[in-house]
């Protein structure tokens, strides 16, 4: 393998860290997305299938990929792996002459992994450099027949056990694995795993046993990654052993599967020791020892099963792709629902204030007591002058008038944005539970939420006492608090525009003779109705006196002035409330960042046509490999015969 080509690998590793699939995708939920399902129809249970495959190709990159990408000389490791009860552990125990993992009667026997390795290969095993992500752990008292035995202590954590035994070859690492279909399922789980960093599968069975379903669900995952396979049928009938030997073959042939090695092991006594006659596994320890005085023929089952590994992560690459594609349409669709109900919001104010629904009831009732009805305005002057003069005389001497139509606006504002916000809210809820990604997150969000205020946060205002006592305020509360107080704010800032505004003295001496506050009225009243740009609407208030209003603020500044006023008035306060809905908005988008699918679909396809491309190249290497292999083989056997 080049050093690009383990870069890219190392590329696909890092890119897994960035596919979090926040989101309870249904496949089929999202039509339309890009890619399809390429490897085992994993895909189309959903997102929580995908998760399950994300994080076990993580493991197998750290535990295998890698670390034999980097090393294909490393010790061939050899993971024995079988269902309940059929004698792993003693096989291994017979392999090594003596007893050195747990066996016996009680399930499970092997609740820990054990590692066995001459002491040479130490180095190349370690954490490092072979399954890092398994701790490993220490055990003493070895004694055949001692409960001490590894791999069955329940007190040790889950972790991998090292011994060191000369029995071994050099080159070859034997791993006794919980059993596959255990009652526990942490040992299923980890038994998995190691199959999944093993580099060639001693599969042990019974006679009894060898058609179960759950061992050939591994035995079938494991030919799709062309992991090498070598099979001990034990615990066969004298007599029968031709017979279910024969069956096997067939069914591992009707799998596509290809032994490296089939060896049948009749029922017999065990010793003392609880292990077989040395003689029952005469081939099979003799095809070992030749595995490990042969690294050429070593590295090439390594090289086949890893190239078959790296096939397959393309493929599951590609699943990812297609569920990623999934996630980002899912996601991009729940952002637009958050995105297009609360511009409708924004609309919906927009509107109120140019339609001159705001300039109605209270606030209507407010203006007439401040400027007075239409009879008394028919009644002025017709020179705008004299009439600037009347009103100003009249509403100087009652400024609390001015403050009410302050407040009534106040309300009326205050009103229509609760409502839409509000009507914002439920609809965008209302939308995302029409899909199960949107119910996810829905999830995150109905847990009741409040806030405690801190005193020293709050300003003394009677009616913020509640708050200044460190009470907690609902969501709702603390958005109304908001929006009352951005109101506030804009109309001193209606206010400082007057000021600014009448800077020149012949303008601040006419609009004193109304007074600042009537004035700032006059033009909050102005911002609703010039701006709007419907006819009739400041004929429509109190009789005709928003006109005289305006006609008032135009003896004063202008036309182009009020005008250009009233739109900067309108302005600041669609803003300052297009900031209040976005703070609203605020539990939607803050979920949706947290569930943000980051990885592009199209970067993790193009991961997997590179992925594709590398474990091509690898298989062609491993063929070539082999075909070397086993020529090199039949040349040695044609010499030895002709030498005998």
């Amino acid at each position: 393998m080049t050093t690009t080509d383990y870069a890219q690998l190392k590329a696909a590793r890092e890119l897994l860290t960035r596919i979090p699939l926040p989101l309870d995708v249904e496949a089929g939920e999202t039509p339309g997305t890009p890619y399809t399902v390429t490897h085992d129809g994993t895909a189309e249970h959903g997102t929580a299938t995908a998760r399950t495959l994300l994080a076990a190709m993580a493991r197998q990159l750290d535990d295998y990929i890698l670390p034999r990408s980097a090393s294909v000389d490393n010790p061939l490791t050899i993971v024995v792996g079988g269902s309940t009860g059929a004698g792993k552990s003693t096989l291994v125990n017979t392999l090594l002459g003596e007893p050195l993992t747990q066996s016996g009667a009680i399930r499970p026997t092997t609740r820990h992994p054990v590692l066995l390795h001459r002491a040479e290969d130490e180095a190349a095993l370690s954490p490092e450099r072979f399954l890092p992500t398994l701790p490993r752990t220490r055990t003493s008292g070895m004694n055949a027949g001692s409960q001490a035995l590894p791999g069955l202590d329940p007190k040790i954590a889950r972790a991998l056990i090292p011994i060191t035994t000369s029995a071994l070859p050099q080159g070859i690492a034997l791993i006794d694995a919980p059993d596959i279909d255990s009652v526990s399922e942490e040992n299923r789980t980890l038994a998995k795993e190691l199959l999944s960093a093993a580099d060639l599968w001693l599969f042990v069975t019974t006679a009894n046993r060898y058609a179960d379903a759950v061992p050939w669900e591994l035995l079938h995952e494991a030919a799709a990654r062309s992991i090498a396979i070598a099979v001990v049928l034990n615990r066969v009938p004298e007599g029968d052993e031709e017979a279910i030997e024969n069956d096997l073959r067939r069914m591992l042939d009707e799998a596509g599967i290809h032994a490296v090695l089939i060896h049948t092991v009749t029922e017999q006594p065990r010793d003392a020791s609880g292990m077989l006659a040395p003689v029952s596994l005469a081939p099979l320890t003799l095809w070992i020892r030749e595995l490990g005085a042969d690294a050429p023929a070593r590295a090439a089952i390594a090289r086949q099963t890893l190239a078959g590994a790296v096939e397959t992560l393309a493929g599951n690459l590609q699943v990812l792709a297609a569920e990623q594609a999934r996630q980002q349409a899912a996601h991009q669709s729940l952002a637009t629902i958050v995105a297009e109900e609360y511009e409708d919001a924004l609309t919906t104010i927009d509107g109120a204030l140019s339609d001159g629904s705001l300039l109605r009831g209270e606030v209507l009732s407010r203006w007439h007591d401040f400027v007075g009805t239409g009879d008394f305005f028919r009644s002025l002057d017709s020179t705008i002058g004299r009439l600037r003069d009347r009103v100003g005389s009249a509403l100087r001497g009652q400024p609390a008038a001015a403050q009410k139509v302050e407040d009534a606006l106040e309300s009326g504002i205050h009103a229509v944005v609760l409502d839409a916000a509000a009507r914002a809210s439920e609809n965008t809820r209302t939308r995302w539970r029409a899909s199960r990604a949107g119910r996810s997150l829905l999830a995150r969000l109905d847990a009741p939420q409040a806030v405690s205020v801190a005193p020293q946060t709050v300003s003394a205002a009677p009616e913020q006492n509640a708050e200044a006592k460190g009470e907690v305020q609902s969501a709702e509360d603390i958005f109304s608090a908001a929006v009352a107080e951005q109101i506030r704010l804009w109309q001193g800032s209606v206010l400082e525009m007057i000021r600014e505004e009448g800077a020149d003295k012949r303008k601040r001496a006419r609009f004193l003779s109304l007074g600042v506050n009537a004035t700032a009225v006059m033009l909050m009243v102005a911002a609703f109705s010039l701006t709007g740009g419907i006819t009739g609407i400041e004929a429509g208030i109190a009789g005709g006196s928003g006109v005289v209003g305006t006609k008032l603020l135009e003896s004063i500044f202008g036309e182009d002035a009020v005008r250009r006023m009233a739109t900067r008035a309108r302005t600041d306060l669609l803003e300052r409330m297009a900031d209040l809905l976005t703070e609203h908005a605020q539990p939607f988008t803050a979920v949706l960042e947290e569930t943000d699918p980051q990885a592009d679909a199209e970067d993790i396809h193009r991961a997997a046509e590179q992925v594709q491309a590398i474990a091509a190249e690898m298989s062609t290497q491993s063929q070539t490999t082999q075909r070397q292999t086993t020529q090199r083989q039949a040349a040695a056997h044609t010499n030895g015969t002709v030498a005998r």
